[in-house]
């Protein structure tokens, strides 16, 4: 056997040293077949496993002919064997298709015999393509009868596009045949998205062929070469009737006579495939491929930097991990712009675009352990300059942000954690984590915490300090085994599988202006009641000129908001890797400052408005050094809480607009955002209106009571957001407690949230009855010395 071994192989030799197929190759029929819904009929017939069994055949067939020829002609027989007892079903489906196994079958049987690897190899992929063939006919047959019963058994025996970190298999043929069982499809609607989900993965097959066989012809692999091309003359068999139907008769029958000729025309058959699609993509596919292609190519020079150190002698790779990020990220971005670039007006510069990405993938396809590679800065202007073109090329509907790009990012980096700790590589896992939250924090977070809180809690916890399963964060601070990463790796592919369906939903311009005024009114609440409350009782003599500093205050965080907001358009993965450790930095301030300022606010109420004997000492005070000093402590005071009442939740909610934002555009966001600013305001205003007609004595009870509340739930929100960066611990209460009340009421199922509200209750509480007993034993001790005769 000359080269590697055939990607026909490939099945067989991965079930013998992994027990598992590998990623890379189709998954075997009987796995590939989905799972019917729970009220559907049990598949009639079972087309999958000896479809299956007649290709791994062939396979272990090939893989034993270099040692046992006779062993190799008995497991060519087994495949016969195997694809006899389905054979009828092909003969009434697709009788070509079902001669042409019969063919190849009979061809294989004498490669065997003479021991020609590259014969049997080809007389596999011809046989399996052929078997794909009728398969395909027998599906479209089923579903233009309406008949979802058949069209499962001939959808289970497809073949996906390649797999890998970056990409899924697609559902949405399975989903089609479903909603036809269930009379929610037309038979014609169902035919329509299963063409685009099969045609769709076996054109990525048949250019994945192509690639392979050139590859094999440099390198000289002849049964490689003999196998793949039989592979691409195969698919192209299946994708025949819609290039017929886009180009003609005449084109597809000059393709025909290419194909025959491989590997020698495979440039004229490359040439004549450009521009061809089988499956036409959506609008939302194309968007959805578009924002792959740019994110995944801007995310290449950032991995591939932390990967290697340029040095006097040249760079070299110091991190393999990050280098290997650095490729899956440039892998996908190659494979999605591979799918646009048909699509694309200008085909010349598609042309050299796909080169220039080929090259670069190529440069960076170097061993780890070679002495020098790419040094980061030139990889960096290489994408620079790549990533310009790229999106000069894409036409502006193409560039409206897909958030499952993000999600597929965060699914890579999740399993780059993994990889890290099991290489026991701690910063590298930190670091990959870190990454997988930012681009939640910017990408994803604002629709789920107002569509899906409980969906928002839970992805928090499993990436932060969660206890059922043990979030990433605490895992990688305890160093855990592998077996606990995994089995939090597992639980959080099924929340993101959640969230997926949370973002692939519909949302009309009204709900996005919807989700965006809750989120302002949610976030605005807080301050502007803390603002309300404090200037509130500010306004009586000289404690009104006490206002202006906290209206200072909140001015410069409206300020610092909005820079924020335009240095986080250029910079929001990189804001977001800090952001929760600026927001706990930003509530502790905050709450600090309030306590101080609480203490003295109830105090100095008392001093001024009940104590008589205080105006002549307040005089006193007003005129002398120390007067100053405390007048100075209590405006920068008030400043601050001022600022941080603002800005502790103008922070976030830029994050969440700005998410909103990328999602659905700036109209329907301001919009919404206009409508929470209203209601904040109108409840800032009903809150002054209110308290201005109070007596003092009452005003105060209520401004306590208010400030109270208020406190409580920044204290839990605090509380909460420290313990997801891990700098206070966890203890879940025992019960559990529903999102919404963490969301409006600081209420986050802890122990340690619930205790340290419960003492600012206590402190804000204890604060008022100190002031009137101290009030009440000053009075006491006057009418005393009142009382005594002079």
């Amino acid at each position: 056997m000359t080269g590697r071994v055939p990607a026909l192989l490939a099945p067989a030799l991965a079930a013998l040293l992994a027990g598992t197929a590998p990623a890379q190759t189709a998954q075997p029929a009987q796995t590939a077949q989905p799972a019917a819904s729970p009220t559907a009929a049990a598949p009639a017939r079972d087309l999958a496993t000896p479809a299956e069994t007649m290709r791994a055949r062939l396979a272990d067939a090939a893989l034993e002919l270099e040692f046992d020829r006779a062993s190799a002609a008995a497991l060519v027989g087994q495949a016969r064997a195997a694809y006899a007892q389905i054979r009828a079903p092909w003969v009434q489906a697709d009788p070509d298709a079902a001669r042409e196994v019969d063919r190849a079958l009979k061809a294989a049987a004498g490669a065997a015999q003479a021991g020609e690897t590259p014969a049997l190899g080809r007389a596999g992929a011809e046989a399996w393509t052929a078997l794909l063939r009728g398969a395909y006919t027998g599906l479209e047959t089923a579903l233009r009868a309406g008949d979802a019963g058949a069209a499962r058994d001939w959808l289970a025996v497809r073949e996906f596009r390649v797999a890998s970190s970056l990409t899924r298999l697609s559902a949405d043929a399975t989903g089609a045949v479903e909603a036809l069982a269930q009379g929610k499809a037309s038979p014609q609607d169902a035919l329509n998205a299963v063409r685009s989900d099969v045609l769709d993965g076996y054109q990525a097959r048949l250019l994945g062929a192509l690639a392979d066989l050139q590859t094999a012809r440099a390198r000289g692999f002849r049964t490689l070469e003999a196998e793949q091309a039989a592979l691409a003359q195969g698919y192209f068999a299946l994708l025949r009737p819609a290039y017929v139907a886009q180009r003609g008769e005449a084109a597809a029958a000059a393709l025909d006579r290419h194909f025959a000729a491989l590997p020698g025309a495979l440039s004229a058959v490359t040439a004549a495939l450009e521009g061809f699609r089988a499956a036409p993509l959506s609008v939302r596919e194309v968007q959805a491929r578009a924002s792959q292609a740019t994110r995944f190519l801007s995310l290449v020079p950032v991995e591939y930097a932390r990967g290697v150190k340029a040095g006097g002698a040249g760079a070299v790779v110091t991190q393999p991990v990050e280098v290997n990020e650095a490729r899956t990220f440039l892998n996908g971005a190659v494979t999605a712009y591979a799918d646009l670039a048909p699509l694309l007006r200008d085909q010349a510069a598609a042309r050299a675009l796909g080169r220039d990405l080929a090259a670069l993938n190529a440069s960076l396809s170097v061993p780890a352990l070679a002495r020098t590679v790419p040094a980061p800065g030139d990889v960096s202007a290489q994408v620079g300059a790549l990533g310009t073109r790229l999106s000069a090329a894409f036409p502006a509907e193409w560039k409206a942000h897909d958030a499952g790009a993000d999600l597929d990012v965060v699914r890579t980096q999740l399993g780059a954690v993994v990889a890290a700790a099991q290489a026991r590589d701690w910063a590298a896992a930190e670091t990959a984590r870190l990454d997988a939250y930012a681009l939640l924090e910017s990408g994803t977070e604002a629709r789920i915490a107002v569509f899906n809180p409980d969906l928002k809690a839970r992805l928090e916890n499993q990436i932060w300090n969660g206890q059922h399963p043990q979030g990433l964060a605490a895992l990688i601070r305890a160093r855990a085994p592998l077996a606990d990463f995994r089995e939090t790796h597992a639980e959080l592919q099924a929340t993101l599988k959640e969230v997926a369906g949370v973002l692939g939903t519909e949302v009309a311009p009204a709900a996005v202006a919807t989700n965006a005024g809750i989120i302002v009114f949610r976030e605005g609440l807080e301050a502007v009641l803390i603002l309300a409350a404090l200037m509130g009782s500010l306004r009586r003599g000289d404690a009104v000129r006490l206002r202006r500093p906290m209206w200072l205050g909140a001015a410069g965080a409206f300020a610092a908001t909005a820079v924020t907001w335009v240095i986080m358009q250029g910079a929001l993965s990189l804001l977001g890797r800090y952001g929760e450790k600026l927001e706990a930095v930003v509530s502790v301030i905050a709450i600090g400052v309030l306590l101080l300022i609480m203490n003295w606010f109830f105090h100095q109420v008392y001093w001024t408005d009940r104590m008589a004997s205080f105006q002549k000492h307040k005089h006193e005070l007003a005129h002398g050094p120390q007067a100053r000093t405390a007048a100075r402590a209590q405006w920068w005071g008030l400043a601050v809480l001022g600022f941080t009442s603002i800005y502790r939740e103008g922070f976030e909610t830029v994050l969440f607009l700005q998410s909103l934002v990328l999602q659905a555009g700036a109209g329907a966001v301001l919009g919404g955002t206009a409508a929470g600013l209203v209601a904040v305001l109108g409840v800032g205003a009903a809150v002054f209106r209110y308290q201005a007609r109070l007596p003092m004595k009452k005003l105060l009870i209520q401004t306590g009571g208010l400030i109270c509340a208020v406190l409580a739930v920044m204290v839990g929100n605090t509380v909460h957001t420290l313990q997801l960066v891990g700098w206070l611990p966890v203890h879940p209460l025992p019960l559990d407690l529903p999102a919404w009340m963490g969301l409006w009421f600081g209420l986050h199922g802890t122990w340690e949230g619930v205790v340290l509200q419960v003492a600012s209750v206590v402190a804000v509480i204890g604060s008022f009855y100190a002031a009137e007993a101290l009030k009440e034993r000053e009075l006491r001790a006057k009418r005393g010395a009142a009382a005594i005769p002079s």
